[in-house]
């Protein structure tokens, strides 16, 4: 639970907007705005919180879903232990391919102390 608090904090101070998911086995909806010509403007995530380093939640999300799922929004996500321990797959612009947040809001690594504390 406390993991999933800090989450929630780190969201709202990277200023993502957020929401609890409705559906089961996921944590939270993420709306991270991208800028690109060819994207919409946004990409939407549905993240699942796991105490789990990087490589192992690589692993899981290959287990998990399939192509046609990852590339279809709003796209599974696992989320880790902070931002370097984040990783979906989906398109962007002309391409896609894997992701994790920390290409994604700067000074990540800064919010995430902060979202203990706040």
């Amino acid at each position: 639970m406390w993991l999933k608090l800090r989450w929630a904090r780190f969201f709202t101070l990277a200023g993502l907007q957020w929401k609890l998911a409705n559906r089961p086995g996921f944590d939270f909806i993420v709306t991270i705005p991208c800028e690109h010509s060819e994207c919409s403007g946004s990409h939407v995530l549905r993240v699942r919180i796991s105490e789990k380093a990087h490589d192992a939640l690589v692993r899981k999300h290959d287990e998990l879903y399939d192509a046609e799922r990852i590339y279809t929004e709003p796209h599974p996500a696992l989320f880790g232990d902070g931002p370097d321990n984040t990783h979906w797959q989906m398109g962007h612009g002309a391409g896609g391919g894997t992701e994790c947040l920390t290409r994604w809001v700067l000074e990540g690594d800064k919010l995430w102390e902060r979202a203990a504390y706040e």
